[in-house]
């Protein structure tokens, strides 16, 4: 699952955000255990865009209730293993950085990455 949300002036706090866009996007309630990265988008591997800066912040979370949940942003839920990803949208997320958290998930001793 990858929602991503835009944090505003004088909105929730990042990790209020977070928890809010799962619910939005997928149905379930989470709840944050650790902010694995922040990257800069520019650095990351994505497409050109004329942007003058994003940093994209990524947690890794738990489900602690809920169900799956289609919305207005989403046309389905579901969960993959590393290896059987859908095809991604590479303007949003990389290959590369859901690896990385799926590493994160398996050593959460890990310090938080960023660029």
């Amino acid at each position: 699952m990858d929602p991503a949300g835009r944090l505003g002036r004088r909105q929730s706090s990042a990790g209020e955000c977070v928890i809010r866009e799962i619910a939005e996007e997928s149905g379930f309630k989470a709840r944050a255990l650790k902010l694995a990265a922040i990257y800069d988008y520019q650095r990351s591997g994505h497409p050109p865009r004329q942007i003058d800066s994003i940093y994209k912040m990524f947690f890794i979370c738990e489900i602690i209730g809920g169900e799956a949940q289609a919305s207005d942003e989403t046309s389905e839920v579901a969960f993959f293993a590393r290896d059987e990803l859908p095809p991604l949208s590479l303007g949003r997320t990389t290959a590369a950085q859901i690896d990385r958290m799926f590493h994160h998930v398996e050593h959460p001793e890990l310090a938080t990455d960023f660029d």
